[in-house]
């Protein structure tokens, strides 16, 4: 209920909050064409170890400090997985900025793509091994929707948005801001993976854009 002012009197009225999900089928939509000259090199570099996406635009809530940071520590103990983030550079990310083209692992084990074609980004969900998505905060989510369309697995920070899109079909991690939590989470999740024991997206839910125009339709209309 809330109140409104009319002829000078307060009168009640009601009104109803709803929701709906959002359409994911890229297939469907005019996507970008066209690849880097380098990218058989990167794909293969990808195929041929353990690598996880980050994709998204580079910015604070996205969390690619923190993840970065784990994997920092993995690599300090010899562990060469990969990590690949794909996304323009955003706001307030300049000392991270920094750190990434700096990196004594670019290009080797750390891998930034900034702008590349929606062409490309299939062939990279398609080559990675699984997508961490480590947002402290999120609207929907659309790269756990791509993700599981190519059938990788997931990582996800536990927050609510994440379970709704995703629910059991995503490996959890908890919401901190410490480095060490998502580290110890991709350690144990590859013990999971090489005993194919950890949860798989293949079959997680999504809609397309014509189902999420009905859910549209149905919830202002109601039909």
């Amino acid at each position: 209920k809330w109140l409104s002012k009319q002829d000078n009197t307060f009168v009640k009225k009601s009104f109803s909050v709803n929701w709906f999900h959002l359409g994911a089928d890229i297939s469907n939509t005019i996507v970008s064409k066209g690849v880097p000259e380098n990218s058989g090199k990167i794909l293969s570099n990808l195929k041929s170890h353990t690598s996880f996406l980050m994709v998204g635009t580079i910015e604070p809530r996205k969390a690619h400090a923190q993840t970065l940071q784990a994997f920092d520590q993995l690599w300090e103990k010899g562990l060469n997985h990969k990590l690949i983030i794909v996304g323009k550079r955003g706001w307030l990310v300049d000392s991270l900025i920094d750190k990434i083209r700096q990196h004594p692992q670019l290009n080797h084990n750390l891998f930034w793509l900034e702008g590349i074609s929606d062409e490309f980004l299939e062939q990279i969900y398609a080559a990675s091994s699984c997508l961490i998505a480590a947002s402290y905060g999120e609207g929907f989510g659309l790269p756990l929707i791509e993700a599981a369309q190519h059938q990788v697995p997931i990582i996800a920070r536990d927050i609510p948005v994440f379970r709704e899109v995703a629910g059991e079909h995503a490996y959890f991690f908890t919401d901190t801001e410490n480095p060490n939590d998502i580290a110890t989470t991709i350690v144990n999740w590859k013990i999971l993976h090489d005993n194919n024991q950890h949860p798989k997206s293949n079959t997680m839910p999504w809609l397309s854009w014509n189902k999420s125009a009905q859910q549209l339709m149905q919830t202002l209309l109601g039909r």
